[in-house]
């Protein structure tokens, strides 16, 4: 079965985003690197380097802006064994907290998304582990992207409509349902009557009345 790193998830989940109309953007460097905002000029003060880990931070993780939203990407592997997906999760955590010290104001809004490993869309402990990672709040927004044999385009797409930039209905649909709008006429005499400044709104609800006995008649 094939593996997948965050680079290789991040064209799926940027042209969903996009299909449903949001605006993708690079998101800075830093968001995805091992250092907090704080520990740069501490090092630049001291001329000391900071170091970590490897165990402290993930591998692999990407990031871009979704609707000016911080989002960051990553991908749990291996089987759904919960001290293994436990590591793996503490590691994004922290990477999301390195994250936060870069985002100032913004940094409540940042989003953290996870593919599962392929075919853990049809494993029952991968979607109990998926429901758990998602009701855990620390540090940042978490949500758990499930497919099936491989990550494709309507996945992400069923994906994308979970998250923070879902619209009530498409891009398209919205448009055509605007411009029919547009097109719509009020009865005659109602709109002289809305724009009256000497009506109130009871005087305005008695004149659209009158209006439509007019009408009927």
């Amino acid at each position: 079965m094939a593996s997948y790193d965050a680079s290789d998830l991040v064209p799926f989940l940027c042209g969903a985003a996009a299909a449903i109309g949001a605006k993708v953007a690079d998101a800075p460097s830093n968001l995805k690197g091992y250092r907090f905002n704080a520990e740069v000029l501490s090092e630049a003060i001291s001329g000391r380097t900071m170091q970590r880990q490897d165990s402290d931070l993930p591998q692999f993780v990407e990031a871009f802006l979704l609707d000016g939203f911080a989002v960051l990407i990553g991908v749990l592997s291996g089987p759904p064994f919960r001290p293994s997906v436990g590591s793996q999760l503490r590691r994004y955590r922290n990477q999301a907290t390195i994250a936060r010290s870069w985002l100032g104001s913004a940094a409540p809004n940042l989003h953290l998304f996870l593919a599962a490993p392929a075919g853990a869309l049809r494993d029952p402990e991968w979607r109990q582990i998926a429901t758990e990672i998602e009701g855990d709040d620390r540090v940042c927004r978490k949500l758990v992207w499930l497919f099936d044999e491989a990550p494709s385009a309507e996945s992400a797409r069923e994906f994308m409509e979970r998250t923070f930039v879902a619209r009530p209905w498409p891009a398209i649909q919205r448009s055509e349902r605007l411009d029919s709008m547009a097109s719509f006429e009020l009865p005659p005499g109602w709109e002289d009557a809305i724009q009256d400044p000497d009506l109130d709104n009871t005087g305005l609800v008695e004149q659209l009345i009158d209006l439509e006995r007019e009408l009927q008649l």
